[in-house]
C-alpha cells in the first residue's frame, strides 16, 4: 500500500541527517516511487505534447520527481534550479555527470530579472517566437516545489508560496518572464494549506489570488490530501459536495480514467455509497438534508458514544468535562468525542432553520431567471417582479428575526455556494475539475507533511487579454474590496468618489442572474464576482472619463497589496 512507504530510508532523509542546514530543514521533497507513478500516469496522455521541451525545474531536492517525468517527456534540455552551494546539488550530480546528459545545473533560484535573450543565446532555452506569444508555448514545461517546512521569518511559507503562485499567474497575463514566448504548463507541488487560496473548495475559502488565477489559468488537482486532514476545512452544503462529486465520477467513468487502489479520496466513496443507496431506496432519498455540511463523522460519533457512555453529565444530558478523570482527559479520543458532540448540538438547533432559509432563497432565486426570461411580456414580468419584491421582504424578515448572527453568515455562505455551483459553467475551478485528484499521504513526503501537485495551464485564447497598466488596476480593484471591509462593491467608492455607479453601471454581468449576478448589486457578494465582471470593471474603469490617474492613486497608498516587495526567490518573481 501506498501509505506503507518508508520515507526515513530515501536519499531527502540521509541528506537531512547527515547535513546541518537550514535549506535542508526548511524543505520538504516527494520521496515515494509510487505516488510518482501514479501522478505521472495520471497525467502521461497530457505530456505526449511536451516531449523534446526544455524543462525549468525550480527547487528539484533529490530529483526524484524529476527524472520520472524526464524519462516519460526525453527533454531536449532539463534545467535544474538549485543553489550550487546546496547539499542537494551534489546528490543531483548522479544526473548531470552521466554521458550525453540533458540534465543543467544552475543557480537560478535568486534571478531578481529575467534575461530570455541572454538564456537564448547561451542555449540554455529554445528560440521565443514572438508572433505565437499568446499561444500555448509547449517548448518549457515548468516544474516547481514550494512546499517549505518551516516559517523562517514573519513572511510565512504560506504568503511565499501565495506570492509565488500570484506572480506566476500575473507573468502569464503579461507575456513576462519564461511566459515571454506564450504562455507555459506549470506543474507545482504547494503545501495541502496553500492549495485552497488558488483552488478553493468553497465560497468562504474564495479570495483575489483566486480570482486572479481563474482568469489566467485552468487549475487541476492532480495529488492532494484526505479532505478530513484539514481540521478547519470550510465544508460545503452536503448536497451540493455530492452533486459535484457525481459530475467528476461520470467524467472520469466517460473518459476511461481510474484511480489506482489506495488512492481514493473520501468523496468518491461518499459517491459511491450514496449512488448504492439510492438504487435500493429511491433515487435522492440519502443525499443528506440541504442545509447540511459534508462530514463523514457520524458514525465515529456513534462509537465514542458508545465507548464514553458512563462518562458523567449533567441535568441536560451534556457531557461534564471538569468531573471526568484524568486519564480521560488526557485521552485524544475524549477530546475527539467531546468536539464531535458539541457539534451535532450545534448543528441540531440550526440546521432546520438554514434549510427553510434556503427554501425560500431557492423560490426567490427561480422567481430571478423567472423575470429575466427575454420571451416574457411586459405584464408577466412585472408580475414576476412584483412577486420577487415581496419573496424578498419576507426572506429579509425571517433573517431578521433569526436568533445568532452566526446563523445568518452561515445561510449567506450556503446561499452562495449554491449559486456558484449553480453557474454555467460553475463559478469555482474545483467544480470544473475532470478528475478526483489521487490520494497522497504524508508518510509519501519527507519531512511528514501534506502536499498536493497542481497542473496549472493557461486558458487559450487568453479571455481576458489586459494591459500592465489594466492588470496593475485589477489588483488595485480586488486589494481594495477583499481588504477594505464590506462584502459588495461599494468598497469601489474608495478608490475614487462615484467610482461604485460610474463601473458597476458598465457591466451588465454584475446584475444578470444567468451570469452570476444579482439584480441589487449590493446583494453580491464579492466572493461571487466572476472573471467576466472583474475585467468589466477594468475595462470601465479605462473607459471612465472621470477617473484619477492610477499613479495618484498608488502614491495615495493603501490601494496595492506589497507583491512587489518580494520576487519570490526563483525565476518569474517580477
Amino acid at each position: 500500500m501506498a501509505k506503507a512507504f518508508q520515507a526515513a530510508s530515501s536519499p531527502f532523509a540521509q541528506i537531512a541527517k547527515r547535513v546541518r542546514s537550514n535549506l535542508v530543514k526548511s524543505r520538504v521533497d516527494i520521496v515515494s516511487p509510487q505516488l510518482c507513478d501514479d501522478a505521472l500516469a495520471r497525467l502521461a496522455p497530457s505530456l505526449q505534447n511536451y516531449k523534446g521541451c526544455t524543462i525549468i525545474d525550480v527547487n528539484p531536492g533529490i530529483g526524484l520527481w524529476s527524472s520520472k517525468i524526464h524519462d516519460i517527456v526525453k527533454p531536449r534540455q532539463h534545467i535544474l534550479a538549485e543553489p550550487p552551494e546546496s547539499p542537494f546539488a551534489q546528490h543531483l550530480k548522479q544526473y548531470t555527470d552521466q554521458s550525453s546528459s540533458r540534465y543543467k545545473l544552475i543557480d537560478w533560484t535568486q534571478l531578481e530579472s529575467w534575461e530570455p535573450d541572454r538564456y537564448v543565446a547561451e542555449g540554455l532555452l529554445p528560440a521565443l517566437d514572438v508572433q505565437k506569444s499568446t499561444e500555448p508555448n509547449r517548448s518549457i514545461l515548468f516544474l516547481a516545489n514550494t512546499a517549505y517546512s518551516a516559517h523562517r521569518s514573519m513572511t510565512s511559507s504560506i504568503a511565499r508560496t501565495q506570492i509565488k503562485l500570484l506572480c506566476w499567474a500575473s507573468d502569464i497575463l503579461n507575456g513576462a518572464t519564461f511566459h515571454a514566448g506564450g504562455p507555459v504548463r506549470m506543474l507545482l507541488w504547494c503545501p495541502e494549506k496553500d492549495v485552497a487560496t488558488v483552488l478553493p473548495r468553497t465560497i468562504r475559502q474564495r479570495t483575489k489570488f483566486a480570482l486572479l488565477m481563474e482568469m489566467a489559468c485552468k487549475i487541476e488537482e492532480i495529488v492532494g490530501c484526505d479532505e478530513s486532514t484539514s481540521r478547519k476545512q470550510k465544508m460545503r452544503d452536503q448536497v451540493i459536495e455530492l452533486e459535484s462529486g457525481k459530475r467528476v465520477a461520470k467524467l472520469m467513468a466517460d473518459s476511461g480514467v481510474s484511480t489506482p487502489s489506495g488512492r481514493e479520496t473520501n468523496l468518491q466513496k461518499q459517491v459511491r455509497e450514496a449512488d448504492e443507496r439510492s438504487k435500493g431506496k429511491g433515487a435522492g432519498e440519502n443525499l443528506g438534508a440541504t442545509g447540511t455540511r459534508a462530514r463523514n463523522w457520524h458514525e465515529e460519533l456513534e462509537e465514542l458514544r458508545e465507548k464514553f457512555k458512563d462518562a458523567p453529565k449533567d441535568s441536560k444530558g451534556r457531557y461534564i468535562h471538569l468531573n471526568q478523570p484524568r486519564e480521560i482527559i488526557e485521552d485524544p479520543q475524549y477530546l475527539r468525542f467531546i468536539d464531535l458532540e458539541r457539534n451535532f448540538r450545534h448543528r441540531q438547533k440550526k440546521t432546520v432553520e438554514i434549510k427553510e432559509l434556503l427554501q425560500e432563497q431557492a423560490e426567490i432565486d427561480a422567481l430571478d431567471l423567472r423575470a429575466h426570461d427575454p420571451k416574457l411580456k411586459d405584464a408577466q414580468r412585472n408580475a414576476a417582479l412584483a412577486k420577487l419584491q415581496r419573496k424578498k421582504e419576507q426572506l429579509q424578515g425571517h433573517l431578521d428575526n433569526t436568533k445568532g448572527r452566526l446563523t445568518r453568515n452561515e445561510f449567506k455562505f450556503f446561499k452562495d455556494d449554491r449559486k456558484a455551483f449553480a453557474s454555467n459553467p460553475p463559478l469555482l475551478m474545483w467544480d470544473q475539475r475532470t478528475a478526483e485528484p489521487l490520494k497522497a499521504y504524508k508518510e509519501e513526503f519527507y519531512p511528514a507533511k501534506n502536499l498536493c501537485l497542481l497542473d496549472i495551464q493557461p486558458r487559450h485564447p487568453l479571455p481576458y487579454p489586459m494591459t500592465p497598466a489594466q492588470l496593475l488596476f485589477l489588483r488595485m480593484l480586488t486589494t481594495t474590496i477583499w481588504q477594505g471591509g464590506a462584502d459588495n462593491l461599494t468598497m469601489l467608492d474608495r478608490i475614487a468618489p462615484g467610482a461604485f455607479n460610474a463601473l458597476t453601471s458598465k457591466v451588465p454581468s454584475l446584475t444578470d442572474p444567468t451570469r452570476g449576478g444579482e439584480r441589487d448589486i449590493r446583494d453580491l457578494t464579492i466572493d461571487r464576482l466572476t472573471p467576466e465582471m472583474a475585467y468589466g470593471l477594468v475595462k470601465a474603469w479605462f473607459d471612465w472619463p472621470f477617473r484619477p490617474n492610477l499613479g495618484d492613486l498608488i502614491h495615495r497608498g493603501n490601494l496595492i497589496d506589497d507583491l512587489d516587495s518580494d520576487d519570490g526567490g526563483i525565476p518569474g518573481g517580477r
